[in-house]
């Protein structure tokens, strides 16, 4: 299911639960409307669930596998507990609804430099083609050689950035790697910690202990190194240290993120702390998926610049090349 269907589904489940409607019956009424693949297999997960017997986050631990991700199961693991379903769907309807959005920005910047790059490969073919040792058929075979390369290539890296993200999940060597690249790590770090601070929030509403909070935002994180360190804390914080010194002592947190909650702790307000982090860290989050989305273009423009000119030299080296075998003829 694509987030943007995520986010739907969630404004809605909110809008009928908030309205007191029994969620069985909210289920039975989405059910009832036509739907993708997705959506159905996520509904129906949680209404198998339910007939059995089982709570909200168990049903779709137990049966959504595929179409639940660990953010969903904690964050409604936590309104459940505290008795407000209604606000944790909408929690997550914004969340679905922001990375969508960056989604959308991010692949739209991409756009242009790809079209570029197409352009790029066809026209240094196109001398070739007029030669009559090289033909259309040449054209022909040239062009979509160095296409289904470069098609090749992005797959691949697709592929290999989807695997190493699901790892990085869980390895927080991998996540650290990962959160370091240049204009991709700065949206998987906000991201992270806007999870973890989302779902940190929803558990003090259900009035869990802290070291509770950290373990369910850590799982919820999908940040291998925010795991570790949520789990680190909370040991640390079942044996009595305070909970900031317990997230300074896993340096897997940031400092300046660490100072407010140790000044929340004091003033006794760290459920209102984790709420302003969720949303500023979702804005942070935002603003690097737009400097990438303004500087991925600027690389791919010079790239393509580079590989025109790099073709235009060997095209005319070819030419000088087959002029001086003709005059020494």
């Amino acid at each position: 299911m694509r987030r943007a269907e995520k986010a739907e589904l969630f404004h809605e489940l909110a809008k009928l639960v908030g309205s007191d409607f029994h969620l069985d019956r909210a289920l039975q009424l989405l059910l009832g409307q036509k739907a993708g693949p997705g959506r159905r297999a996520w509904l129906a997960a949680l209404q198998r669930g339910l007939s059995e017997g089982l709570g909200v986050a168990e049903s779709l631990r137990v049966h959504g596998g595929g179409v639940a991700d660990g953010l969903e199961i904690a964050m409604l693991a936590a309104g459940e507990r505290s008795g407000r379903l209604a606000p944790a769907f909408e929690h997550l309807a914004r969340y679905h609804a922001g990375a969508a959005e960056a989604a959308a920005k991010a692949r739209g910047a991409l756009i242009y430099p790809l079209l570029l790059l197409h352009v790029a490969i066809v026209l240094p073919e196109i001398p070739g083609a007029l030669q009559a040792e090289t033909g259309v058929a040449g054209f022909a075979t040239g062009v979509l050689l160095r296409l289904g390369l470069l098609w090749g290539a992005l797959l691949l890296l697709g592929l290999l950035w989807r695997a190493a993200s699901r790892r990085a999940a869980e390895q927080a060597g991998l996540d650290r790697l990962l959160g370091r690249l240049p204009l991709l790590g700065a949206p998987r770090r906000h991201w992270a910690l806007a999870r973890f601070c989302q779902v940190f929030h929803a558990g003090l509403l259900a009035a869990l202990r802290p070291s509770d909070c950290c373990r369910l935002a850590g799982e919820a994180a999908q940040s291998g190194t925010l795991r570790a360190g949520g789990e680190a804390a909370a040991r640390r914080a079942e044996s009595g240290e305070p909970l900031a010194e317990a997230l300074a002592v896993t340096a897997a947190f940031d400092l300046l993120f660490v100072n407010a909650v140790a000044t929340a702790e004091v003033a006794g307000g760290l459920d209102e702390e984790m709420r302003r982090w969720a949303q500023a860290e979702s804005l942070r989050a935002a603003e690097a998926v737009e400097r990438a989305a303004v500087w991925l273009p600027r690389i791919g423009y010079v790239l393509v610049v580079v590989y025109v000119v790099w073709r235009i030299f060997g095209l005319m080296l070819g030419y000088f090349a087959e002029f001086s075998r003709l005059l020494e003829a």
